[in-house]
């Protein structure tokens, strides 16, 4: 299942910190018409490469499935960022 939801939490030196929840749900429904859009440029791509559109679009939407449970994790000296999908 395609990842729906994009946790953000930056916590800066002085302990204060920020949370964001992103819906990527709607990031999806907006990319929509951009996927149609280049749909049909991926299979001429596959095609004048001799790479078999069907699996290359598979792996693509495995890679994206399986963003969901991700967690990134940044230190630095001044703050923390972690990000989390869901």
């Amino acid at each position: 299942m395609l990842p729906l939801v994009l946790r953000v939490h930056v916590t800066g030196h002085e302990g204060r910190g920020l949370r964001l929840w992103i819906p990527l749900f709607l990031m999806w429904l907006l990319l929509i018409p951009l996927a149609v859009i280049i749909l049909p440029v991926l299979f001429i791509v596959c095609i004048v490469v001799d790479v078999d559109p069907f699996p290359a679009l598979a792996a693509i939407w495995r890679v994206l499935c399986g963003l969901s449970g991700a967690n990134v994790e940044v230190e630095a000296p001044r703050a923390s960022v972690f990000v989390q999908v869901l």
